[in-house]
């Protein structure tokens, strides 16, 4: 399957809003931001905004003339996947017109050049098509939630974890008074207990 059409082809303004987006103008200026409904990019919180879209709203989006191209920049919250034998089901599949699909199956044998298939419609998951391997530019990954400030977190199992400066140990009940184990965690250890949630008081 291949399509050269841009990613904001046949969306609406509102579809496009809330995207962290790089635009370049015909003239060579660059200007970076996140869209929101009207087609425009927000410069400042009083609402200064950089229109680069000719309609608005639930219109379709159409680029202003003097604009070369727009592309989706990544999500600080997603991993980058550069190889193709690393994506898994549920990572997103960014082809390289920079169009984004769910990978809905993988077929890693390496016996056909379409190794992944693709969510055409996200209301229907069992309409998906097999991508060809050349169409591939990378995969994005959904980082883990792991715990952003000192305090306690629970983990996806309900554990309750004490940070203090990026370290992390686990807190135990031990006949009904509370304890720490001696092992200590960086954060960046604990992909595995993720995603992690802060506990407040109340819960804790």
């Amino acid at each position: 399957m291949s399509s050269e059409k841009p990613f904001w082809e046949g969306k609406t303004c509102e579809e496009m809003a809330n995207l962290h987006v790089k635009v370049t103008f015909v003239t060579g200026a660059v200007l970076t931001g996140i869209t929101d409904c009207s087609g425009h990019i927000r410069r400042s919180r009083n609402g200064s905004v950089v229109p680069i879209s000719a309609n608005r709203g639930a219109e379709r989006f159409v680029p202003y003339r003097d604009i070369e191209s727009i592309e989706l920049l990544d999500d600080p919250e997603y991993e980058r996947i550069d190889d193709i034998h690393d994506v898994c089901k549920g990572d997103i599949f960014v082809a390289t017109n920079g169009n984004r699909f769910s990978v809905a199956t993988v077929d890693d044998d390496g016996k056909t050049d379409s190794t992944l298939a693709v969510l055409i419609q996200a209301e229907n998951p069992y309409f998906h098509a097999w991508m060809f391997n050349s169409n591939f530019a990378y995969a994005l990954r959904p980082k883990p939630k792991l715990p952003d400030h000192d305090g306690l977190w629970f983990d996806k199992d309900n554990a309750i974890w004490q940070v203090c400066d990026h370290q992390a140990v686990p807190v135990y009940d031990d006949a009904d008074e509370w304890g720490l184990q001696r092992e200590i965690f960086s954060v960046s250890q604990l992909v595995q207990y993720a995603p992690f949630r802060p506990a407040k008081a109340v819960e804790a």
